[in-house]
């Protein structure tokens, strides 16, 4: 049994194992600050939302581990009428007696114990927490390196990646003759970094040395800092990639333009044609052979995601890079799967009120790709078995990929759900 991060729709049967990976990676989870701890949870909920998606992007000899909550009521019921929806679209399914339930404080331990038949486990990324399962102590340290944003800052220049202006400093920051000229270098429009979770959780904008003190205090004093040039949204877009790598090859897989709300990743808008130029698709590849030199990449294909800025000249700015599966990966192999009919696509995470949450589902089952006689279709990606309470009132994290007239979904969904609905929805630029 082969274990890594392994790209989907592998041809060998496989098990699909995954559980928010990144603080566990660098952090004693032992020993974790409050904000660590609710991070966690918050990613753990979004990890959700992946384990049901990963079922109509795999195969039916496949397995998917998934949190014990979704065989409780109302979850599992849910899960059964998400399946539904998705097999009618036509996509080859993993059916759901290969589902693998387990507790998501000890998910990788259960799992570990009674592992099904099966030649690859794929995790999001290699991390401590699932060692358990691949025992793997160089595929740890490999990761420890390629899954900083530090390491790559300060590496990636040399291998001639172009990054934004970028320092480490320590704390305290203010009195911090090396950071306080940074800040004024770059006209005090900085981000500010942290080790651990994805999805922006750990990046702060900043305007000031003192706004980057307030942003600190959730941390401990000794962490290091990543000080970066912030780009200006006016005149840089912000996309992020999938590369397929092998030992003996770099592939695009597919490319999204990165939305944000309230300084958080929400989703991604896809467009149906490549948005990139030969050019910039080359700067994007030499990345992928910068990680590549740092060991990753295997017969069977490993994914490598990178973030990265489109400027005023057409000129690629890299960001970061995640040697893992990427949130917008999943999304995008969905597509592939689906009668897209040429569209663009939004994949983007939305919550609704529990009360509504099946009437939500059958305005749904009317709008699948394929099947929609409107401008738009609805492709039901997954949802997170944890009630998320706004202001009293519980609702449903769900993960949704609209193709074609955004605009003309959001108005509909809006009708049908009443006034306050769709906050995330309503944030979309578009």
């Amino acid at each position: 049994m082969k274990s890594g991060a392994f790209f989907p729709n592998r041809p060998l049967p496989t098990l699909y194992a995954m559980s928010a990976d990144d603080i566990p990676l660098y952090f004693d989870m032992d020993d974790l600050t409050e904000k660590q701890k609710a991070d966690q949870f918050e990613q753990n909920q979004l990890m959700a939302m992946l384990q049901v998606s990963l079922l109509s992007i795999s195969k039916p000899e496949d397995y998917v581990g998934m949190f014990e909550a979704f065989t409780e009521s109302p979850w599992r019921d849910f899960l059964v009428r998400h399946h539904q929806l998705m097999s009618q679209v036509g996509v080859p399914m993993v059916p759901l007696e290969h589902t693998l339930y387990a507790p998501m404080d000890t998910f990788y331990e259960t799992l570990a114990a009674d592992l099904p038949p099966v030649e690859l486990v794929t995790f999001l990324m290699m991390s401590r927490s699932n060692e358990v399962i691949h025992k793997d102590q160089g595929a740890i340290d490999q990761m420890l390196k390629l899954n900083s944003k530090f390491h790559f800052a300060e590496n990636a220049p040399t291998f001639g990646i172009p990054v934004p202006d970028t320092i480490v400093a320590t704390q305290p920051l203010a009195n911090n003759e090396l950071a306080e000229l940074f800040f004024a270098k770059h006209e005090n429009q900085i981000i500010v970094k942290m080790t651990g979770q994805p999805g922006a959780r750990n990046v702060k904008t900043v305007n000031s040395v003192s706004e980057a003190a307030e942003f600190l205090k959730d941390y401990r004093d000794e962490d290091p800092v990543l000080v970066q040039q912030r780009l200006p949204l006016d005149q840089y877009v912000e996309w992020t990639i999938d590369l397929l790598l092998t030992d003996t090859s770099i592939e695009v897989d597919n490319v999204r333009r990165i939305l944000v709300a309230e300084g958080l990743w929400i989703g991604n808008h896809i467009p149906a044609e490549m948005p990139l130029t030969t050019e910039q698709q080359a700067t994007l590849i030499n990345v992928g052979e910068y990680v590549r030199s740092h060991g990753i990449g295997t017969s069977v294909g490993e994914n490598i995601g990178i973030d990265f800025f489109i400027g005023p000249d057409e000129e690629i700015v890299v960001t970061e890079i995640n040697p893992r599966w990427t949130a917008g990966l999943f999304p995008s192999e969905a597509l592939k799967r689906t009668n897209r009919e040429a569209r663009d696509a939004v994949a983007y995470f939305e919550l609704v009120h529990h009360d509504q949450y099946s009437d939500f589902l059958d305005f749904i089952s009317e709008l699948l790709p394929g099947e929609s006689t409107r401008d738009y279709s609805i492709f039901p990606l997954g949802f997170s078995p944890f009630k998320l309470e706004i202001e009293g009132t519980p609702h449903v994290y769900c993960w949704l990929i609209i193709m074609g007239d955004f605009p003309a979904y959001r108005n509909d969904a809006r009708d049908l759900l009443g006034a306050g609905s769709l906050p995330n929805g309503n944030l979309i630029p578009l």
